[in-house]
């Protein structure tokens, strides 16, 4: 199988839904019978113009997810940073802790029987031996205390540090899932517009030879005006001739591929296989960074040569939607959670596939996940 690219994904996504293979929702172009082939060429025009449109605002969301999984993995960075404080901080209180429980042994140890404190006043040879005991004893009274303070301080500091980066991320996860959801609304909407203009297409050049047989039929019609008893047969002669012989174009014909090569397949579940116990990573999509989902999915099929879309949803566009019965090893299979396509593993047969999800890559059973089944897809 030769390499593939986004754009001839793109293309068979338009052609199966020009030919009413995933969608049932698209509607035809309406063409009036009263339209020259001019009118219908500058209608493709204005489709074609929305289809660009179109492009370049899901370039510019592309940057925009982009740019949103660059700073989820720098507050991802600074949470595993604060969780290293925490660590160290723990550390600190051990230590004060056991200088504090050494101090009171100490104490302890002079005598069981009399407070610390009681001791010390005992012990006064004078008046201002006293007070300088007692000076001493408040001095080491204030240096515990704030021992103590810092403790609880430090503690609370970094809680709510991690309690913002957490809730930072949780709405930086929001925001990633709508934007891909826009994304995934957006390439259908474009998908169906390069679907019209194909159809759009090929009735112009059904228009353009009806309008070309009818000036033929005219001149012909001036030219033999002496032989008018023929006029009635020559038009439906002259159809017949133009549409077996004629320039030789006729209306372009819709044809969709039978699906992913076995090599391919076979050699994207390999690459898979190979990170399996390897930590799920949001936002991942490669050996370096890690995977997600659809990281692993469409980079394991990048070193087969085949070009896959970056999220599920994008992935689910762009396969032929298959029933489980059809399902062969090699095939993608997607799941929802109940607000469009969020997850797609490798179909390995037998009601098995392999994934990245929250446990790392595992190799799984469907039975769990036949709950948010949504179907399976056919890399064309």
């Amino acid at each position: 199988m030769g390499k593939r690219n986004k754009w001839r994904k793109s293309m068979v996504l338009a052609l199966a839904l020009a030919g009413g293979l995933l969608f049932n929702t698209i509607q035809p172009t309406e063409v009036h019978a009263e339209e020259t082939s001019q009118q219908m060429i500058e209608k493709k025009a204005e489709i074609d113009a929305q289809v660009k449109k179109l492009q370049e605002e899901l370039t510019n969301l592309q940057k925009e997810i982009d740019e949103k999984v660059k700073v989820c993995k720098q507050v991802q960075a600074e949470i595993k940073e604060v969780d290293a404080s925490i660590v160290e901080t723990k550390k600190r209180i051990e230590q004060r802790s056991k200088i504090l429980s050494e101090r009171m042994a100490a104490y302890q140890a002079q005598d069981n029987t009399v407070g610390v404190y009681l001791n010390v006043v005992l012990e006064a040879k004078s008046f201002a031996d006293l007070m300088d005991r007692v000076v001493a004893v408040k001095t080491l009274m204030d240096a515990d205390q704030e021992l103590v303070d810092q403790q609880e301080a430090d503690k609370a500091s970094l809680e709510q540090q991690k309690a913002i980066l957490d809730e930072k991320q949780k709405e930086l996860q929001k925001q990633f899932q709508e934007l891909q959801q826009k994304e995934s609304e957006m390439e259908v909407k474009k998908a169906e517009n390069e679907a019209k203009s194909l159809a759009l297409k090929a009735q112009i050049a059904t228009k353009q030879e009806e309008e070309r047989l009818e000036a033929e039929r005219k001149a012909a019609e001036e030219e033999a005006a002496r032989l008018r008893a023929l006029q009635a047969a020559t038009p439906v002669v002259q159809a017949t001739q133009n549409n077996s012989d004629g320039d030789g174009q006729q209306p372009q014909k819709i044809i969709v591929g039978s699906g992913a090569g076995t090599a391919s397949s076979g050699d994207a579940i390999s690459t898979a296989k190979q990170f399996l116990g390897r930590p799920y990573v949001w936002g991942g999509s490669n050996p370096t960074s890690g995977f997600d989902c659809s990281g692993l999915v469409q980079w394991s099929y990048k070193q087969a040569g085949v070009s896959l879309p970056r999220t599920a949803s994008q992935q689910y566009l762009a396969t032929q939607r298959i029933s489980a019965g059809e399902a062969r090893v090699g095939d993608l299979v997607f799941f929802s959670y109940g607000s469009g396509v969020a997850h797609v593993g490798i179909y390995l047969g037998n009601n098995t596939m392999i994934d990245a999800q929250n446990n790392g890559v595992v190799i799984e059973s469907l039975d769990w996940w036949n709950q948010y089944l949504v179907g399976f897809g056919r890399i064309q």
